[in-house]
């Protein structure tokens, strides 16, 4: 594996640049949304970031990779619950722009052990709600899932206020719901805001790093 950066959500911000500019030798994994800052800033500048994300997908492709969140699900597809900050403004360019450019983005990205969502994945929900099968690669059960599957990888859970005992999907998973992260995996996901990288272990070979925190300038570095 080569060396990758990661780098929490963006909501509009564009300090993503300077970060793939110092880096020039690593993989960059986005983990998703793009819009919806909770700052006031102008729908052209948000929709010119993101314009400027996925030219950079497109002049390297191999080298970059783009997962999607919740707060870029609502703007185009019907299955995707609508969350907070939702700006009906935008939402018709919003919504363009992601279904003209689809084939860049991603649900999940993996490379071996190293599994990148936006969310994170649970044993339970992946067990119990999703039904995957351990013994295929996570990441492309999770980017072509089953119609059955769908409901799941959208669910809202509990503590972000969905059905009482639901456990969050990958774009929604709750921190508090995240105890027991897929086992045999060592997961990298945003949609936690934290302060700092913060990594927290399971007890089944398993652990998740939360990296949601570029507001404070910071993002993750893996060696190869």
């Amino acid at each position: 594996m080569r060396p990758a950066v990661v780098i929490g959500d963006i909501h509009g911000l564009d300090s993503w640049k300077w970060i793939v500019d110092s880096h020039p030798e690593c993989e960059m994994v986005f983990l998703g949304d793009y819009l919806d800052p909770k700052e006031r800033v102008p729908k052209v500048e948000l929709l010119r970031n993101l314009e400027e994300i996925v030219a950079l997908k497109r002049s390297r492709p191999e080298d970059v990779v783009l997962l999607l969140g919740n707060h870029d699900l609502h703007y185009f597809c019907e299955e995707a619950p609508l969350g907070s900050r939702f700006n009906a403004d935008m939402a018709e360019d919003a919504s363009r722009l992601f279904r003209e450019n689809y084939e860049v983005f991603q649900f999940a990205h993996q490379e071996g052990r190293r599994l990148f969502t936006h969310a994170g994945v649970s044993q339970e929900w992946f067990d119990r709600d999703f039904r995957g099968d351990a013994s295929r690669p996570v990441a492309e059960q999770l980017n072509h899932p089953a119609d059955w599957q769908v409901p799941a990888l959208m669910r809202v859970g509990e503590a972000r206020g969905g059905k009482r005992g639901a456990l969050g999907g990958i774009f929604w998973a709750d921190r508090s719901e995240l105890f027991d992260p897929l086992r045999g995996f060592d997961q990298f996901v945003g949609h936690n805001r934290v302060s700092r990288i913060i990594e927290c272990e399971g007890g089944h070979d398993n652990k998740i790093v939360y990296c949601d925190c570029l507001r404070e300038g910071i993002y993750l570095y893996l060696e190869g």
